[in-house]
């Protein structure tokens, strides 16, 4: 679809990402990443201007998700719509998958009914699959080595907060699943110092290959990439706390070994743990947050608080990704 924008203030789209299959965050260099930042920020700053209300017009978005979702797929939905497509949500329960079926066979099905596919998933290697088997965009919506979506709409958020991501002190503290490795893979490219402020048992899962890929892009990009098992050590220097859900089985049901060895109150965020970082450092949390466990009433509602913010910019990181990738 050719974009007609004479007469409109609305940015330029490059054709850089047009097609492709994002399985992770990693697959995005810097001028990729600023492209989708930047044409989210557009997004979010000119709601309503109509330049591309009918850009993927008839374009139909497949979610296939194996656990519940309010953000993400709301998020991809309401993106969808806004760039005047649609969306067809499928819980993997209630398909061919529920009863046995292979992604592969999934995928390979899927496939010939939309125009992108966008993915919540128990296992990394199935979003691969999913890639291999669709010749159509590929999005991860979650995976436990991914959340790329998510944590682009984190980024803006930040930026938005702050002014800027480069030079900035970011403590990463939760469970170690796809939103801690995606910061992993993308800090060091942005120029960001990362902390990740995770207990014992979750600094053993993080995946090594991922966290040996963080420390090679953070060396050449002079950036710092550490891992912390003491929340208020971690926060010392701190721009910015950004928090996921700290117990996996209080987000989707499926308990993990490690979280039985965590002592929530020592993880809890609170205005203690505030006031060990910088004067000006900023907390949100990615969301669901479990209040009381992730952080009190006091943080999550307080002035040092941007979690609103943050669920509005998770929209337009995937608006910009749909409008960049699909067309």
């Amino acid at each position: 679809m050719k974009n007609s924008l004479a007469g409109s203030s609305a940015t330029k789209l490059s054709d850089r990402l047009r097609g492709r299959q994002i399985p992770h965050i990693g697959v995005l260099n810097r001028e990729e990443l600023e492209e989708v930042i930047g044409l989210g920020e557009w997004f979010r700053e000119n709601r309503y201007d109509a330049a591309y209300t009918d850009l993927l017009k008839g374009r139909v978005q497949g979610l296939l998700f194996v656990y519940e979702s309010t953000r993400t797929r709301l998020g991809f939905s309401a993106a969808m719509a806004q760039l005047g497509g649609s969306t067809i949500y499928m819980a993997a329960k209630d398909t061919q998958m529920g009863r046995g079926e292979s992604i592969v066979d999934t995928a390979r099905a899927i496939g010939q009914y939309i125009d992108v596919f966008s993915a919540r998933l128990w296992k990394h290697e199935d979003i691969e699959l999913a890639c291999k088997n669709m010749s159509v965009p590929v999005l991860n919506a979650c995976t436990p080595l991914d959340h790329s979506t998510h944590v682009i709409g984190e980024l803006m958020a930040i930026k938005q907060a702050k002014g800027k991501l480069d030079g900035l002190n970011l403590v990463y503290t939760g469970m170690a699943r796809g939103i801690l490795h995606s910061f992993i893979r993308v800090c060091p490219v942005l120029g960001i110092n990362l902390t990740l402020a995770v207990p014992t048992s979750y600094a053993e899962t993080i995946n090594r290959n991922i966290l040996a890929e963080g420390e090679k892009k953070a060396e050449i990009a002079k950036t710092r990439l550490e891992v912390c098992t003491d929340l208020k050590e971690a926060v010392k220097d701190a721009d910015f706390i950004q928090a996921s859900t700290l117990i996996r089985s209080m987000l989707a049901g499926e308990q993990s070994p490690e979280e039985k060895r965590v002592k929530i109150p020592e993880w809890t965020v609170t205005d203690e743990v505030l006031d060990c970082a910088k004067d000006d450092a900023l907390y949100s949390h990615s969301g669901p947050a479990r209040r009381g466990v992730c952080a009190t009433n006091e943080v999550m509602d307080g002035p040092r608080s941007i979690i609103p913010q943050e669920a509005k910019n998770a929209i337009y990181s995937k608006k910009a990704l749909l409008a960049l990738i699909v067309r």
